[in-house]
């Protein structure tokens, strides 16, 4: 069977022996898994005394599937854990953190996968790494404000299949490697924004972006910085001037930091798959910015994710 191996850190303000117990007790897991998030209403079942050989929990939902996970070792530096899936297919993992000491109270933590597909589905374990990472990647965000803040500033609203109305729109387009983007997206709407000034048009609600192409196994994209318009405006500028047509699309709220989006985009794409909505790839997805960053609280930020799908 086609094997991959996956692995992500982040730094934490924490000693490692505080990080290790929370990662090694499950019931913590909740709070910040990249993917009980998507459901936080699935079963849960715990089983043995957490940071003890044989401590696990198992799962079952409508969209995060079945499966369970049990630790296998444990010391100051490492944790061992055998995962296994029971849908949406048969498979099993095996789970590692390493949790190293960089400073007198930091600790970085890596987090490691090491599985197999099915032989069939051999074409899609560049796809598969790349999701996993990235949901990794969210799982160890959470992680960091979980033990440094005792919170994480992350909600969703699912507000379901909506008419999004046609929009004209001034904007540019830019080029961004996924781990960069909000670098990227901090330079690039001043830069809009201060060109569209300079021509003295009225915008007309709130600035968005226009996905135009998301790389996924590269981990790079393509979009445009765009702010609407109530008319039109002269196509012998340095902006683009087009329209966003009038579409249905499949609407998630993520209240929260940035760097938190992803786990709006994932429960968005979740609940397309589970409600087997079809993608209108005509229209390219795109998220609305309807708090201004520069006096709204990082925790009170509302990103509107809108992903177009057929009607």
């Amino acid at each position: 069977m086609p094997a991959f191996d996956v692995a992500s850190s982040i730094e934490i303000d924490a000693p490692a022996s505080r990080v290790r117990d929370v990662v090694a007790d499950f019931t913590t897991w909740p709070c910040w898994s990249p993917w009980l998030i998507m459901e936080p209403d699935c079963n849960l079942t715990y089983k043995g005394k957490a940071g003890e050989l044989g401590h696990g929990y198992d799962w079952s939902g409508e969209k995060v599937g079945a499966g369970g996970m049990v630790m296998t070792a444990l010391d100051a530096n490492r944790m061992e854990s055998d995962l296994r899936f029971l849908k949406p297919w048969k498979s099993q993992a095996d789970i590692a953190f390493d949790f190293v000491s960089v400073g007198d109270s930091k600790t970085r933590v890596t987090w490691h996968m090491d599985s197999s597909l099915p032989f069939f589905m051999f074409f899609m374990v560049k796809k598969m790494k790349a999701m996993i990472g990235s949901d990794y990647d969210r799982g160890l965000r959470m992680l960091k404000d979980y033990i440094e803040s005792g919170a994480i500033p992350s909600k969703i609203d699912v507000g379901g299949v909506v008419d999004v109305p046609a929009v004209v729109y001034a904007g540019k387009k830019f080029s961004s490697s996924m781990e960069s983007i909000s670098d990227s997206m901090a330079q690039a709407f001043p830069d809009v924004m201060n060109s569209v000034a300079s021509l003295e048009v009225e915008v007309s609600g709130a600035p968005f972006s226009v996905y135009n192409k998301m790389d996924l196994v590269g981990q790079s994209c393509e979009y445009t910085a765009a702010v609407p318009l109530s008319n039109r405006i002269s196509s012998d500028t340095q902006l683009l001037c087009e329209e966003r047509p009038a579409c249905k699309a499949y609407k998630v709220t993520h209240t929260g930091p940035y760097r938190h989006l992803g786990n709006g985009w994932s429960a968005a794409m979740g609940d397309i798959q589970h409600f087997k909505h079809k993608m209108d790839k005509q229209n390219p997805p795109f998220e609305v910015y309807t708090d201004d960053p520069d006096n709204t609280a990082e925790a009170d930020l509302r990103t509107e994710i809108y992903i177009p799908v057929r009607a």
